[in-house]
């Protein structure tokens, strides 16, 4: 059977949401891992409901088993309370032991590792949030129409005095006027 997007009837059918034994591992890694905005989803700074719309799950049905094997990497996933009928779920009853572990890893990979944020560019997310965002979006993701230093800071575990130091920087940095080619050249020989 190829992939196919789990309907509703087949989700209530199962019983139990369960961790596939081939992911295992890669699950309790993840449970290891400290991410940068936990405290967005442990203080209820965002609408965790309205998010977990695009939580994407891949799984295998086994007996009256949901198999979960990836997705499993967002920080809006909670085996203990999801709510499989309000997230998208993939389905894939064909796959192989080997390949749901080789699956596991990459959506580890490609969401924790390559995308996520250097908490030295606070600053700068939070510059962009609130200039990109529409505020009734930002409102009725972050029950805020715009997203302050401090709700940042409480997101992140970060203190709100760091994201400040930094925006200072990035004010500094972006007030300095850029050096000609003539001024680069000229400076680089007086450094050597």
């Amino acid at each position: 059977m190829p992939l196919k997007i789990a309907t509703r009837n087949e989700l209530k059918s199962c019983k139990k949401a369960k961790i596939h034994p081939s992911a295992r591992k890669v699950f309790e890694f993840v449970q290891s891992l400290t991410f940068s905005f936990v405290g967005a989803i442990k203080q209820d700074l965002v609408n965790k409901d309205l998010l977990t719309v695009a939580l994407v799950l891949r799984a295998k049905i086994v007996g009256d088993e949901l198999q979960i094997y990836s997705g499993f990497e967002s920080i809006l996933f909670d085996i203990n309370t999801i709510k499989l009928t309000e997230c998208t779920v993939i389905l894939d009853n064909d796959i192989s032991d080997s390949e749901i572990e080789l699956q596991a890893w990459i959506g580890v990979i490609a969401n924790c590792f390559l995308r996520s944020i250097s908490s030295k560019n606070l600053s700068i997310l939070h510059t962009k949030i609130n200039d990109k965002v529409n505020t009734q979006i930002a409102q009725q993701i972050l029950n805020r129409p715009r997203l302050s230093q401090n709700i940042l800071a409480q997101m992140t575990g970060k203190s709100k005095s760091a994201i400040a130091k930094q925006k200072s920087r990035q004010n500094k940095s972006s007030q300095e006027k850029p050096l000609s080619v003539f001024e680069q050249v000229r400076k680089a020989i007086d450094e050597q």
